[in-house]
């Protein structure tokens, strides 16, 4: 949950005070579902721990909230110190990329190599795909701040990757150095 706490206080930092809902639709606009593995639903969810942990507050106007209001939140000092040391550790953070491909590769031997080489073709155009939409979406004036098209562009480059891969991975299967 580290990196979802991370986008929320700073989602929420920059837009504060915010509803649940605002946080989900910056966060949508950026696209976390893709590379941060934030489903929109544990947002809500997300925010509850954080209000539980003193991290955010929710503020009003004095008025008993009807049951349909939506929360609006800050973030508090602790949740300031915790953005701050969450933001500076995960620039250093490697994890490894849990990608159900990974697993599905190790037994590759189970394929004939025939199938193996039109399955990577079609993995490769699906990674061509990606890069060229997360490319196109990185030019778009509707992202912001500008510097979350860096995070298109990262994840276009990991496509771009992955085909380089893929093409030589065919090449090999084609010489029989595969599987």
């Amino acid at each position: 949950m580290s990196a979802t706490r991370l986008l929320i206080l700073g989602v929420l930092r920059q837009l504060q005070p915010a509803h649940g809902y605002t946080i989900r639709q910056q966060l949508e606009a950026w696209q976390v579902d893709e590379w941060a593995n934030v489903a929109y639903g544990s947002i809500y969810f997300a925010l509850g721990k954080l209000a539980e942990e003193g991290m955010v507050e929710s503020v009003g106007d004095g008025r008993p909230r009807a049951r349909t209001t939506r929360v609006t939140y800050v973030v508090t000092e602790r949740g300031e110190a915790e953005f701050q040391r969450l933001l500076r550790a995960h620039w250093l953070e490697r994890r490894p990329i849990v990608e159900p491909f990974r697993a599905a590769l190790a037994f590759m031997s189970s394929i004939p190599a025939d199938e193996v080489v039109e399955l990577l073709h079609r993995r490769v155009a699906l990674a061509r795909n990606d890069a060229e939409v997360l490319e196109a979406m990185s030019q778009s004036p509707e992202v912001s701040p500008r510097h979350v098209a860096e995070l298109l562009l990262l994840a276009a480059a990991h496509a771009r990757a992955e085909i380089d891969w893929g093409e030589a991975a065919i090449a090999k299967v084609e010489r029989g150095e595969l599987p």
